[in-house]
């Protein structure tokens, strides 16, 4: 998977099931699903697999959002 974009902020662009790429505080975080915004685009809820599970990000967290997408599509 690549990233298309780093950075993406004001985060309101972004929309529920969105496949993101996480990096917070310098460190790589994983990959996860968009499951939630605030209307003003203030927080992201992101929805990662295995334990890790649903996470919380508010926009002044050092925190880093890059689309990924499949390798291959999924059909």
């Amino acid at each position: 998977m690549s990233v298309q974009a780093v950075a993406v902020r004001p985060w309101l662009g972004l929309r529920r099931g969105v496949l993101v790429r996480i990096k917070a505080d310098g460190r790589y975080l994983g990959e996860g699903t968009v499951d939630g915004l605030s209307r003003d685009g203030s927080t992201l809820w992101v929805q990662f697999g295995g334990v890790e599970g649903r996470r919380m990000f508010q926009r002044t967290d050092d925190v880093q959002i890059g689309l990924a997408r499949r390798a291959h599509p999924v059909r």
